[in-house]
């Protein structure tokens, strides 16, 4: 998918989202306007293919997006293990905007679908915001300022793990915060 579809995949996702009502998705954008658009199709463009490797060796990759001199720019995915990944600093002078992380394959005895509690933690730690793509094709925005987590894209919008499929009975949440993760993985796997 080029860069100007993903662009005008979330332009449309986004307005469409902020035209129903709030409760059906938890989500509505300022003025039908979500203000990091470009730096979510930037992620996107990074996540797609990265994603899809990821599950395919089941390690997590991981980075961050910052700016140089008002340019988009991303560090070099790091490779992690199956369930952690440490990312390199970007070099010189810049703005870090964001992390970038995979959670590799599907592990049914994981809350992979999600952000984990360190996850959200480590981004607010480093007053940033985060990118998170699942086994199951999510892409999720971690964003500092509001402290909490949102869907870009849900169930198979990304690559995805064939292995994962969606249980009509236990729904992922459209957006969480640290207060939610906790509640959720303080239950049992099923």
């Amino acid at each position: 998918m080029s860069l100007l579809n993903l662009r005008s995949l979330f332009i449309a996702s986004f307005m469409a989202i902020s035209a129903a009502p709030v409760a059906a998705e938890g989500y509505k954008p300022v003025g039908g306007y979500d203000k990091y658009v470009e730096e979510h199709v930037f992620a996107a463009s990074i996540m797609e293919e990265l994603n899809a490797h990821s599950i395919f060796v089941d390690l997590e990759y991981c980075g961050f997006i910052y700016r140089e001199q008002d340019e988009l720019k991303a560090t070099r995915a790091q490779k992690g293990q199956a369930a952690s990944c440490l990312p390199m600093l970007p070099q010189g002078n810049v703005e870090i905007f964001a992390s970038y992380h995979t959670h590799a394959a599907f592990d049914p005895a994981s809350y992979n679908e999600v952000p984990s509690l360190q996850d959200m933690e480590g981004d607010f730690a480093r007053f940033e915001n985060g990118y998170i793509t699942t086994p199951g094709g999510r892409f999720w925005f971690v964003e500092n300022q509001k402290r909490q987590a949102r869907q870009l894209c849900g169930y198979r919008c990304m690559p995805f793990d064939s292995l994962y499929q969606e249980s009509p009975d236990k729904k992922v949440p459209y957006s969480l915060t640290t207060a939610d993760l906790e509640v959720l993985f303080n239950q049992p796997i099923e």
